[in-house]
């Protein structure tokens, strides 16, 4: 693989895990966001997210890795409508551009 080609898809993948982290930050399980960034609290999620999402994983499937986050990895409640809303979210914001509207 030449190396323009691998530098076009990490700086491709780098940015797909930015948008991750920006709307990670949004879902915010913790509640911190207001008192603090919460980027060290999430930033570590996004690219196993953002591969998931690449590889066309479902919203009901984010849905329940964000759930298993929340309760789980970070010890929360639930969130059923949370984790939905912003599954939705990262799955439309990583979306390839819709040919049909060029």
């Amino acid at each position: 693989m030449p190396s323009k080609y691998r530098k076009k898809l990490k700086r491709a993948a780098l940015e797909q895990i930015k948008i991750v982290e920006a709307v990670l930050r949004r879902w915010d399980p913790i509640g911190i966001a207001p008192d603090h960034d919460p980027a060290d609290e999430y930033d570590t999620y996004a690219p196993h997210i953002a591969a998931k999402i690449v590889a066309g994983t479902t919203v009901q499937d984010l849905a329940a890795h964000l759930k298993h986050l929340r309760t789980v990895t970070i010890g929360m409640y639930e969130n059923d409508a949370a984790d939905a809303k912003f599954a939705s979210e990262l799955i439309e914001a990583l979306a390839p551009p819709d040919a049909s509207q060029d």
